[in-house]
């Protein structure tokens, strides 16, 4: 009975696995959406500094149960200003990116094998975080960023085109405008007045989907991040995962104006 229970079970997934659709497009952006921000440490007063930041964004969507990968690159400047007191961090900014998305392999002659399309996006962010300030750490327990993304271009286009294929296997999940809230923590390790080093970790989700039935109505994403400061330059890097396997690789430079 327990080799049937299994062989039931194991059909039941190969089955559920089969209805599903083989191919989901989303959002460009959608499995990238964090960007790095510096917050200046405490010292022995509150500050406001103003910083711009230029990063490079290598993704992978995963495509037909992860036989394949289709790939994208994102360039992105921002710039956001912050302040920090003995007690929280508060910051807001912009920023814009440009992005290509390359389709690793057609399909149905709707797409062509290496096909590249480009994105583009515009971004506004604000957060705030509750600090417990030591002399050599900044414990950032908790945190919470708001976020509104708009994405538009060629690949917008062909995501809209596709939308209209009556296609069971394929699957278009498109957001041209993303609004998002995320939460996380940061720990600073204070190395000198100048230099610190930054690990945190965050999770978040969209705050509105219009199609409800992507990966059964879950948009969540989260990831790591790392910071490195020496005087005015911050080294970032962003690890960052989505539904269905969506991840990212951001790495970025940070100058302090």
């Amino acid at each position: 009975m327990k080799t049937l229970s299994r062989l039931i079970l194991f059909f039941s997934i190969v089955i559920f696995v089969s209805c599903g659709p083989t191919r989901v497009y989303t959002t460009g952006s959608y499995g990238s959406l964090k960007s790095y921000t510096e917050k200046q440490h405490y010292i022995d007063k509150k500050t406001t500094e103003t910083y711009i930041s230029g990063d490079l964004s290598f993704g992978k969507h995963p495509q037909e149960a992860a036989t394949f990968n289709d790939k994208k690159t994102i360039a992105a400047m921002n710039v956001h200003r912050n302040t920090t007191g003995r007690h929280y961090n508060f910051y807001y900014g912009l920023g814009t990116a440009f992005g290509t998305y390359e389709f690793t392999e057609g399909y149905q002659g709707l797409i062509e094998n290496g096909e590249k399309s480009t994105f583009f996006t515009v971004n506004l962010k604000s957060g705030i975080n509750y600090t417990y300030t030591r002399p050599k750490v900044d414990w950032r327990f908790i945190g919470l960023e708001l976020a509104y993304l708009n994405e538009s271009g060629v690949y917008q286009d062909k995501l809209t085109k596709l939308s209209l294929v009556d296609d069971d296997d394929l699957y278009v999940a498109n957001q041209k405008s993303m609004f998002t809230y995320q939460f996380y923590s940061e720990y600073v390790f204070k190395l000198s007045n100048r230099a610190a080093f930054t690990f945190g970790f965050y999770a978040g989700d969209l705050i509105y989907f219009k199609d409800a039935d992507m990966y059964d109505g879950t948009t969540g994403f989260n990831g790591f991040t790392f910071g490195l400061r020496l005087n005015k330059y911050t080294f970032s890097a962003i690890f960052e995962t989505a539904q269905g396997d969506i991840k990212s690789t951001k790495i970025g430079l940070t100058y302090k104006l």
